[in-house]
C-alpha cells in the first residue's frame, strides 16, 4: 500500500492545525506556512471536512479547524478519507463471500494476506494524530504492537524527537 502525496499533505496540515493551537486557519495561511500548493491543499481540506475530520467555516474570519481533539483522529481515518478504502490486494476490503477473483482457485495467500490486512488496519486505527504530532516517537507504540504480533525488538524505545518546528499561522 503506497500512500500518495495527498495523504502526506493531509497529515502535515492536520498536524499544523493541531500544533498551532489556533481555533481556525485558512487554506491560504496553511499553504503559505507549510509551503504546499494551495489548489491541492484546498481540495484535501475539503475532503477531510467532508469526512468529519475538519470543520469548515466560511467568511472573512473563516477557515478550517479540527473537528475533534487530536487524540480522537486516527491515522486510519485520514488515510481512508484521502485514499479510499485501504487494501493490500483488491480482495482485502470485501467480505469473503463477495470476492470474485480470477485467482480464487489457485490463491494460496488469501487467508494470510487478509490477516495482515486486518492487523494493518487495526494498527493504523490505534495511531492517533496526537501521537504523530507528539514530542515522542511512536517506537513504543510500534513495539507494543510488534510484541502483540510476535515480533520483538529490544531497541524500540520511546525517545524524544529532535527539535520539531512549530508552524505559526496568522
Amino acid at each position: 500500500m503506497l500512500l500518495t502525496r495527498k495523504t502526506d499533505y493531509a497529515l502535515v496540515a492536520l498536524a499544523a492545525l493541531s500544533r498551532a493551537g489556533v481555533s481556525r486557519a485558512s487554506a491560504r495561511d496553511l499553504a503559505r506556512a507549510l509551503n504546499l500548493p494551495l489548489p491541492l491543499l484546498r481540495n484535501i481540506l475539503k475532503v477531510l471536512a467532508s469526512h468529519g475530520l475538519l470543520v469548515s467555516t466560511r467568511g472573512p474570519n473563516g477557515g478550517y479547524q479540527l473537528a475533534r481533539a487530536p487524540r480522537g483522529i486516527t491515522l486510519a481515518e485520514v488515510v481512508e478519507a484521502v485514499e479510499g478504502p485501504m487494501q493490500l490486494v483488491p480482495c482485502c476490503h470485501l467480505p469473503e463471500e463477495e470476492v470474485q477473483c480470477r485467482l480464487e482457485d489457485s490463491c494460496h495467500i488469501k487467508g494470510n494476506i487478509r490477516t495482515v490486512h486486518e492487523q494493518l488496519i487495526r494498527f493504523l486505527d490505534d495511531v492517533t494524530l496526537d501521537q504523530i504530532v507528539g514530542e515522542h516517537t511512536l517506537a513504543a507504540t510500534v513495539s507494543v504492537r510488534a510484541v502483540r504480533f510476535g515480533i520483538e525488538d529490544p531497541d524500540m524505545q520511546t525517545t524524544p524527537k529532535g527539535s520539531t518546528p512549530h508552524v505559526k499561522l496568522h
